[in-house]
């Protein structure tokens, strides 16, 4: 069983790295650029609403470049305090770009301050990864507390740079939304600290099967992290912008994920699967139906 883990992981791994190297090549072919659809969310102007997910650009190659591929916005990582140095960012394109944190319940408010302000130089907006695995003792309820005041101590680094700083950095958290659990009282927590946005995540994790790319094309599994954004949004309103990340495959996915409240939607799996032009295909087909 370990043998077959490992070997799913490495052609996941090879799979992904292909599908990186492509979306590197498409984005210099301007003939392979979308449709625009600019939207202004968290006080940011997006080419479109569509953008990619962590984990596909962990370390930036792609970067702005993601525009000519028709994707608003690229968010690379997740990254730690390490990975900082190996970020390796492209000057040219019009993507706005997210950097995905790791929160470490083993670094202290001081260590993961220090990452935080040096990838405020760099990113549109920033995302305080909490489903990660190093995250996730943090998760547990006896933990809130904690989790608490290390989420009030990044909310108050991003605001000290925002204040002495040129420009604002939102600041945004990704939490799991799964089956039945949409994260209303962590949204609630978000609220009160005063972020920016919140990232749903609608799928359970790593690694990305086969499988399970083909049950998102079950219309009740999309239908159901339909509901647990609407759940999110009536809770949320216009104070802390929603964006859905998991099983968007289609223009439709794309579509019904908006009208449930999300601002803005990422995509992983789906452009492993079906290539660099993706975004053109589902942007084109939404426009076509608006």
């Amino acid at each position: 069983m370990a043998e077959i883990t490992a070997l799913r992981t490495l052609h996941n791994r090879l799979r992904q790295r292909l599908a990186l190297d492509l979306a590197q090549a498409a984005s210099r072919i301007p003939a392979f650029a979308a449709p625009g659809q600019p939207v202004r969310v968290m006080e940011l102007e997006f080419p479109s609403p569509l953008g990619i997910a962590a984990g596909f650009d962990r370390y930036g190659h792609l970067g702005r470049r993601a525009s000519a591929l028709g994707f608003g916005f690229n968010e690379i990582g997740s990254l730690g305090p390490a990975d900082m140095a190996r970020l390796r960012l492209p000057a040219r394109g019009s993507a706005r770009l997210g950097i995905n944190l790791s929160l470490d319940a083993r670094q202290s408010a001081e260590e993961l301050g220090a990452m935080f302000r040096s990838a405020w130089k760099q990113a549109d907006y920033l995302v305080v990864n909490l489903i990660g695995p190093t995250s996730e003792p943090l998760m547990q309820r006896t933990e809130r507390p904690r989790l608490r005041r290390l989420l009030a101590a990044l909310r108050h680094e991003t605001h000290t740079s925002n204040l002495s700083g040129t420009r604002r950095v939102p600041l945004v958290a990704k939490l799991r939304s799964l089956p039945q659990q949409p994260p209303l009282e962590l949204a609630e927590l978000l609220l009160e600290l005063g972020f920016d946005g919140l990232l749903a995540a609608h799928d359970p994790g790593p690694p990305a099967t086969r499988q399970r790319y083909r049950g998102w094309q079950d219309d009740m599994q999309q239908a159901q992290a339909c509901r647990q954004l609407e759940h999110l949004h009536r809770l949320c309103s216009h104070d802390l912008a929603l964006m859905s990340v998991g099983g968007i495959q289609t223009a439709a996915h794309l579509r019904a994920r908006l009208e449930a409240g999300a601002e803005l939607v990422q995509v992983h799996t789906a452009l492993m699967h079906q290539g660099p032009w993706l975004a053109r295909g589902l942007l084109a087909r939404d426009s076509e139906r608006s």
